[in-house]
């Protein structure tokens, strides 16, 4: 589907997506309890009398607003998170990979309805920038992954709502050229 929708390779498909999400599942069983799980810890020599007690909650409901390169895995990737941690989540998809976006949550929605979950724990949405503008200004918390110039909109716009904000901007994948390499060839 991602290869369909994006004209990435299915083996791009398979291992930069697939895999990586599959990963991210297996450590959310393994793992994910223990890191929400409440816990005490030092307050420091200053206040060796007072005791602090971390304990998380959910937020509410996540606004992930994603990026075309990679559409199953950024759908996935905050949607396990959210719901795990007891949020529901909005998915603005990129409007240049949208077909596949509502495909995927089509699996998801049997996947919560398997389970007895409400299916609008998730949701996918489509559109341009000011339906991206209007999911910020709407949800607890926003996720955002794309450009730098959209992340500081994207960050302006949520200081209206003081809602948190996490941002994934233009990253590059850093690789090493050896000697033996034919640079323009490459």
């Amino acid at each position: 589907v991602s290869s369909r929708d994006t004209g990435k390779t299915m083996v791009d498909a398979s291992l930069g997506e697939i895999m990586t999400t599959c990963e991210k599942i297996t450590w959310l069983i393994s793992e994910g309890e223990k890191w929400l799980k409440p816990e005490y810890r030092s307050c420091g020599r200053s206040m060796l009398h007072k005791t602090a007690r971390v304990e998380f909650h959910p937020l509410g409901v996540i606004g992930a607003i994603v990026s075309w390169n990679y559409p199953f895995h950024n759908i996935f990737n905050p949607m396990l998170a959210a719901v795990f941690s007891g949020n529901g989540i909005v998915i603005k998809v990129s409007e240049n990979a949208s077909w596949s976006g509502c495909f995927y949550v089509q699996i998801i929605h049997a996947a919560l309805s398997a389970v007895g979950a409400p299916e609008n724990l998730v949701e996918v949405i489509t559109g341009f920038a000011e339906t991206g503008e209007a999911l910020v200004s709407s949800v607890d918390k926003v996720i955002f992954v794309g450009s730098p110039s959209v992340g500081k909109m994207i960050m302006r716009n949520a200081a209206d709502t003081l809602a948190p904000v996490t941002l994934e901007l233009g990253g590059k994948d850093a690789f090493i050229v050896c000697e033996d390499v034919d640079i323009p060839h490459v």
